[in-house]
């Protein structure tokens, strides 16, 4: 982690259109165990910054995506931590040590994409639709 470059991070405005409960299919083909946490389907729209900060940001909330490892780890830890010193950024090196590049699907889906002015819709998410059902 690089203090110096923190300090010219832009942050990211991200709004949650749609936050509904859904149910993980526990017989899913890549062996995900929901466990009994209650687990949302959220649909994002992206307002300032770059797609691959939705991670972050859901992270920060204390929201992390399923199976994403990269951002896990620093759930709920925002750049004020980073920005406070002493003891409480020497807690975020640790927990940024612990970040590791997912090695297995993360719950992060686009449902629709524009390429070339042709449209596409994304099919059923490997975590289901959201009824336990895959």
């Amino acid at each position: 982690l690089n203090r110096k470059k923190a300090k010219s991070w832009i942050r990211c405005i991200l709004e949650v259109v749609k936050s509904e409960p859904i149910t993980v299919d526990k017989n899913n083909e890549y062996g995900y165990d929901p466990g009994d946490e209650q687990h949302y389907e959220n649909t994002i729209r992206l307002v300032t910054g770059r797609k691959h900060q939705v991670r972050t940001q859901l992270a920060s909330l204390g929201a992390p995506i399923i199976r994403d490892t990269l951002y896990e780890p620093i759930a709920g830890m925002t750049l004020d931590l980073l920005n406070a010193g002493g003891e409480e950024a020497m807690m975020m090196d640790m927990m940024v040590e612990q970040c590791r590049v997912p090695r297995t699907p993360i719950g992060l889906q686009a449902h629709a994409i524009m390429f070339g002015g042709v449209k596409g819709k994304a099919g059923t998410p490997w975590w289901g639709d959201g009824s336990g059902n895959s």
